[in-house]
């Protein structure tokens, strides 16, 4: 069973651009889930496009986020990077372990909608002051 993330206002960073790109990202973790309704070459095909997009728009998120925090946060910085690197060293193990042999979808999906929304709830809330103080000068 796919890993469902709705977003809602408490996952607000009070960053708009920030607040776009996590919906993004949120959604492309439920359009993987969608992928897992259906087998066969098509849905599998899809579920790896969707899976691409998804690590390239991560990259572009991380790179905006970084700057941001450098600007308006930079005590949070370190951790914030180091989460980054941590995310995609996951990334690449999984799909690394998958290569030979079938990858666990599912056990994908899970982890994806599991990090992105944990992550945005835990570490990314931690600059919400941050960055309302900057919006609000």
């Amino acid at each position: 069973m796919p890993k469902k993330v709705v977003w809602d206002s408490s996952y607000s960073v009070g960053q708009s651009l920030l607040d776009h790109q996590h919906r993004k990202l949120m959604a492309l973790c439920n359009d993987l889930g969608d992928c897992l309704a259906t087998d066969g070459p098509a849905s599998d095909a899809l579920f790896h496009e969707i899976l691409n997009e998804l690590a390239a728009y991560a990259r572009q998120h991380f790179a905006t986020e970084e700057e941001l925090v450098r600007r308006h946060a930079p005590s949070h910085l370190a951790t914030q990077v180091a989460e980054h690197e941590a995310y995609f060293a996951r990334i690449t193990d999984l799909l690394f372990d998958a290569s030979g042999g079938t990858l666990d979808k599912v056990g994908l999906q899970r982890f994806l909608a599991g990090w992105w929304s944990g992550h945005i709830l835990v570490s990314d809330l931690q600059l919400r002051d941050d960055f309302l103080k900057f919006a609000n000068a």
